[in-house]
């Protein structure tokens, strides 16, 4: 994915950094919960991590993030 603040690129990432894969979480908290006879409930809403840090925001920023073959979410930000 690439993020840019106002046209300029600010941050770059990848899938890979969650883990090697997103999916690689998930699977690392399914065998933690399951080693305390937990599990995790169908529908459950599971953030798998971040792809990039936190980027600083100021009012009138205009955020765009593109993801590769999946589009882009872009924001204004008052």
């Amino acid at each position: 994915m690439v993020m840019t603040n106002n046209g300029k690129i600010v941050e770059l990432g990848a899938g890979a950094a969650v883990l090697d894969h997103p999916a690689a979480s998930v699977a690392m908290l399914a065998s933690m919960l399951s080693e305390r006879d937990e599990i995790i409930p169908a529908g459950t809403f599971i953030m798998t991590g971040g792809l990039t840090a936190a980027v600083l925001v100021e009012a009138g920023d205009s955020i765009v993030v593109r993801y590769q073959d999946m589009g882009d979410v872009s924001m204004k930000f008052v």
